[in-house]
């Protein structure tokens, strides 16, 4: 009689705790379907927190609620991705610098869990994402006059992914604002993006920073030689070649400089540069023909010298070149 009080008694129980086995896996099951149906609603929070359940529950569990923990595991890193590509979409809808640091904090949580489960696919599209971010945000703040904060920005997107060209390129824009007389520091950055461009095929960085630079050196090499700073404008539009050597302006500009430094024949190596790859019409070859003129003239050819001011007598170059051919040149056209 005993030994089958015992038997029952040991039943009573196996059969209470596989009742209670099978509700905890019940409600394993449910935290686990509820999570999905609010992740199908957006409602991200709450469904984190639902696959967090099942995952405690299962736990609880043992063995038999391995398969919901695995499936509840695989959830978790996707919806922390979906709900930073909310927080993104609610920065493009608001334009907020908030929003926007809102979306790269959520991105920067999703790298977080998909390393903590595994997910390296999840983890690799959210890093990829966060230099991005990052650019805009300085983008954003150097269009505010945010030049501080837009270069603290920056360098976060170059430590997020040090070949992303386009942060190298802007703060190059950056410094410029800033530092507007640090030439070296300007070309430095345009040059890493351009050499980190070039590595990595973002070509139109590429493009954007070649042009900055040259026009960059182009511009200053002309003040430098209506300053009469002639060796320093020289230097400058010999480097500004490095970045276009087909630059119709950038000979042009050198024809001037060596015309007023006295150095004629350069001055006309760099006219009839300039004239092989100008692309516009007569008005703007008239200031290269009064270059080429002007070397020329210097050199004592007065036939050569003649026939380039006669080509130069077009626009705002067409008094001045009259002048020279009728009272200094005394040209027989003229």
């Amino acid at each position: 009689m005993k030994v089958l009080k015992k038997i029952s008694i040991t039943l009573f129980v196996g059969l209470f705790a596989l009742s209670l086995a099978a509700q905890d896996k019940a409600a394993q099951i449910k935290a686990y379907n509820s999570g999905l149906e609010q992740a199908k609603a957006k409602n991200y929070d709450a469904a984190i927190s639902a696959f967090t359940q099942a995952i405690t529950i299962g736990e609880q569990i043992g063995a038999e609620g391995t398969d919901i923990i695995d499936r509840a595991q695989r959830q978790i890193p996707k919806i922390y991705y979906q709900k930073a590509l909310e927080n993104y979409n609610a920065f493009r809808s608001s334009k907020s610098v908030d929003d926007l640091k809102s979306a790269i904090d959520s991105f920067d949580e999703a790298v977080d869990v998909a390393n903590e489960y595994g997910d390296e696919q999840i983890a690799q599209r959210s890093r990829g994402v966060i230099p991005q971010l990052y650019y805009q945000k300085g983008l954003m703040l150097f269009n505010r006059e945010q030049y501080e904060e837009s270069n603290e920005a920056l360098d976060n997107a170059i430590r997020a992914n040090s070949n992303y060209a386009l942060p190298y390129y802007q703060k190059g824009l950056v410094h410029k604002r800033t530092n507007p007389d640090d030439i070296d520091t300007i070309l430095n950055w345009y040059n890493q993006a351009i050499t980190i461009g070039q590595a990595t095929n973002q070509n139109k960085v590429v493009r954007s920073a070649t042009e900055s630079a040259h026009d960059e050196l182009l511009f200053r090499g002309a003040k430098s030689t209506e300053a009469k700073r002639y060796s320093r404008a020289i230097e400058l539009l010999e480097l500004a070649l490095t970045y276009d050597a087909e630059s119709a302006n950038v000979h042009y500009r050198l024809a001037e400089a060596h015309n007023k430094r006295g150095n004629a024949t350069k001055a006309l190596e760099h006219g009839r540069k300039a004239l092989q790859f100008e692309n516009g019409g007569r008005t703007d070859k008239a200031k290269i023909y009064f270059e080429i003129g002007s070397a020329y003239q210097t050199l004592e050819n007065k036939g050569e010298a003649c026939k380039a001011f006669g080509s130069a007598v077009y626009g705002s170059f067409k008094a001045p070149a009259e002048h020279i051919m009728e009272f200094e040149l005394k040209c027989k056209s003229s």
